[in-house]
């Protein structure tokens, strides 16, 4: 009895102890954090093998209701999630009213990165476009919201992707336009001449600007302004647009402002200069030799060519208009038959009717890791022919004036749900999936496009039509039902284009000419033209 007297006295003290220690958690009150990680995931529980849900920027403040064993209990869109406590400063000021719990709250100035930047009721691509925002607009950040942000410019308020805005240090103020800044006047009815083989006729004086145009060599132009590098000029017909200033002498004293000059008669042309070089990007460097060890001596833009001179190993040698020469990436141009040549059959050249303003995303298959297929007799890999064709395809298709989207532009790894965002993101008028076949019968051969549901068989049908007409040198193949990723999920018109076989070895080596090259882009054009009218 006394041993059991004993311990129920111990039991009651032990009893009232706990009674009047108060137990709280490791945070008791609200507070503030800022997190300090790049990005930090926001995940359903406080658990790395948790559900992920979203992520935070660095910098981004949020509300922490509790921490326990190294995570915190944050607010997050409308609810709560959890994120690791070492990637965030909480502040030791209790904040019991925070303005905001559904996104971090801020006013800071951004700009917009895309070439069009739609503004959403929303924050997510299923909420209605309330308008969109050019390149260069200077926007403010009211909140953020996962991966979106609340923005407002002028009248126009929504949400835009964070992936297409870029936080300026500064407070610049909002502008209208992302015309040049402070553009310097030139004396009025000073002209100058085009020295480019085709120069690149912008909207505004920088390379994400779209191309409406181009000018020959030798057309002269009248000078308005100038900004840095650009200026802005009028042509004979009254168009006005911006110009690399590097590709225009200028004229000694006033001069009319003509067309393009009538070439003369050429003399019959050495072999060489029977190819030329088209450049598939902006600002592109040119060198003084075959190797990036060689001294830059300019750039090219974009649908500029060339004579050509010779390749050596990836290298392009090409002569410049002031009769120069200079060497350039092989992987950043193409090398097209001009139609002097005697032995080739001209390029045909696409109808581009109905492309302006048109909204074409191009996918070029695989990359990165994924080599995709691999060529039997030169081991020529899928992932860069796609590249390539994808490069010249988008110049052809600029130059008809569409508005041309690449889900990837150089040797990385794009998901399939990531190709299929972006024609989503960007309200495709047309998606156009480019890759290189590959079979074990080694007989299999030609072109075949691919459609999904009834809304891509015109397309399908518009673009395979194309091909043929263009005369790439494989056979025909048809036109086939395909249950692939970047088909079936998308929600735009899109095709998917099979360039002819790896396997194939006569196949391999007609794709790699810079003859099928060219005239299978100028098929697709047309094909796209077509799809258009």
């Amino acid at each position: 009895m006394k041993v059991n007297q004993k311990f129920y006295q111990i039991f009651l003290i032990a009893i009232l102890m706990m009674a009047t220690y108060h137990v709280s958690p490791a945070s008791a009150e609200t507070k503030t954090a800022t997190v300090n990680a790049t990005s930090l995931n926001v995940r359903s529980e406080p658990s790395t093998s948790a559900k992920q849900i979203g992520s935070l920027k660095k910098g981004a403040a949020v509300k922490v209701f509790k921490t326990e064993k190294g995570w915190a209990n944050i607010a997050f869109n409308g609810g709560r999630a959890w994120v690791s406590a070492e990637f965030l400063n909480i502040s030791n000021v209790p904040s019991r009213n925070t303005q905001s719990q559904n996104g971090t709250s801020l006013s800071k100035k951004a700009k917009v990165t895309a070439t069009s930047l739609y503004v959403r009721s929303g924050a997510g691509t299923q909420y209605k476009a309330l308008g969109s925002l050019k390149n260069g607009t200077i926007v403010t950040v009211v909140k953020e919201e996962g991966k979106w942000s609340n923005i407002t410019y002028g009248s126009l308020k929504g949400w835009v992707s964070n992936a297409y805005l870029l936080i300026q240090s500064g407070q610049a103020p909002a502008v209208q336009n992302p015309k040049p800044a402070d553009p310097k006047p030139v004396n009025t009815g000073k002209s100058g001449t085009v020295t480019a083989t085709y120069l690149n006729f912008r909207t505004s004086g920088n390379l994400n600007a779209p191309i409406i145009g181009s000018l020959k060599n030798g057309t002269t132009v009248r000078i308005i302004s100038e900004s840095g590098s650009w200026m802005s000029i009028q042509t004979s017909d009254g168009k006005k647009g911006w110009v690399s200033s590097q590709y225009i002498s200028i004229n000694s004293g006033s001069s009319p402002v003509v067309s393009s000059p009538k070439p003369k008669p050429p003399a019959a042309p050495p072999a060489s200069v029977l190819k030329k070089v088209v450049v598939m990007a902006d600002g592109v460097n040119i060198r003084q030799g075959p190797s990036t060890s060689y001294l830059i001596v300019g750039k090219v833009n974009q649908g500029d060519e060339f004579a050509y001179i010779q390749s050596k190993n990836d290298w392009v040698q090409l002569k410049l208009p002031n009769g120069n020469s200079a060497w350039v990436a092989g992987w950043l141009v193409a090398v097209q038959q001009t139609s002097s040549s005697p032995n080739q059959n001209p390029v045909p050249k696409p109808s581009i009717g109905g492309l302006k303003g048109k909204r074409i995303v191009i996918d070029p298959g695989h990359g990165g890791y994924d080599p995709g297929a691999v060529g039997k007799s030169s081991k020529t890999l899928e992932a860069d022919l796609t590249l390539m064709s994808a490069r010249l395809l988008a110049t052809e298709l600029s130059k008809a004036g569409a508005v041309v989207i690449l889900t990837r532009s150089d040797s990385s790894y794009i998901s399939l749900n990531k190709r299929v965002e972006i024609s989503h993101y960007h309200f495709a008028d047309a998606f156009v999936s480019l890759h290189y076949n590959s079979a074990a019968d080694k007989s299999a051969t030609g072109l075949l496009t691919f459609y999904y549901g009834q809304k891509d068989i015109k397309l399908a049908d518009s673009v395979h039509t194309g091909l043929l007409q263009a005369n790439t040198g494989l056979k025909g193949g048809n036109v086939r039902f395909g249950n692939f990723h970047v088909l079936r999920e998308n929600k735009q018109p899109a095709v998917l284009v099979e360039l002819g076989f790896l396997s194939n070895p006569s196949d391999e080596m007609t794709i790699k000419t810079n003859s099928f090259q060219s005239k299978a882009a100028a098929g697709i054009t047309s094909g796209l033209a077509k799809y258009f009218q």
